[in-house]
């Protein structure tokens, strides 16, 4: 029998940022634990088939994202939710 094993991922958001998770959730009718599961996924599932398609732009994304300086790569993830979940970032 195989048993399925889940790990931990946590992140931090301003006031704002956790207001606006809140009410998207509210909105949608869903958790932000799964909001946040399923954004990620979302993300990850095109990832993994835009790597199926060029298998050197994953080698690509990581020099291109390590090349960057920390605070713009702090502010990638959440540009990237911002953007599935139709938030507009300033």
């Amino acid at each position: 029998m195989y048993t399925m094993v889940f790990r931990v991922v946590s992140t931090k958001l301003t006031e704002e940022e956790h207001g606006i998770l809140l009410d998207v959730c509210n909105i949608i009718g869903c958790t932000p634990s799964n909001l946040i599961r399923e954004a990620i996924l979302k993300i990850i599932n095109q990832e993994q088939r835009t790597i199926q398609r060029e298998p050197n732009l994953l080698q690509a994304l990581s020099r291109e994202l390590n090349e960057r300086p920390i605070q713009q790569q702090k502010e990638f993830p959440s540009y990237e939710l911002a953007k599935i979940l139709g938030v507009r970032i300033n």
